[in-house]
């Protein structure tokens, strides 16, 4: 029920993100490596994806800093993020493939696993 409140105060978006962070403690904790590194990386893709372009509009939001608020991302924003994560390895763990890489394309294929654990399921274009 907590969760629950938690979420739609703070937005879908926002609740996915603390469940991928959440995620990543779980799997530093058991030193899954792989899981690791994917989990970061999904977390460095959405915070790229919040950027903004700065301009000289935007205030610093602490002293001299180059700091900008962020754009929030919606729940289309993260499905977005996270299919294009998910279609690159796809494609990169079929590359490996066909040139006989079958090690590095089953870690591609293990990363997309833990992706897709957190893509909404139903049609999200791209398959």
């Amino acid at each position: 029920m907590a969760a629950e409140a938690a979420q739609s105060a703070a937005g879908p978006a926002e609740a996915l993100r603390e469940g991928l962070a959440s995620e990543l403690r779980t799997a530093m904790k058991a030193r899954d490596t792989v899981a690791v590194a994917t989990l970061r990386s999904l977390l460095s893709a959405l915070d790229n994806a919040s950027a903004v372009t700065q301009t000289s509009a935007h205030r610093p939001v602490f002293g001299p800093s180059a700091d900008v608020p962020r754009r929030e991302l919606t729940t289309v924003d993260v499905e977005s993020v996270l299919s294009a994560e998910a279609a690159e390895r796809e494609t990169a763990a079929d590359d490996y493939e066909r040139r006989g890489l079958r090690e590095a394309a089953e870690r591609l294929r293990v990363e997309l696993g833990i992706i897709r654990r957190f893509l909404t399921p139903g049609p999200v274009g791209g398959g």
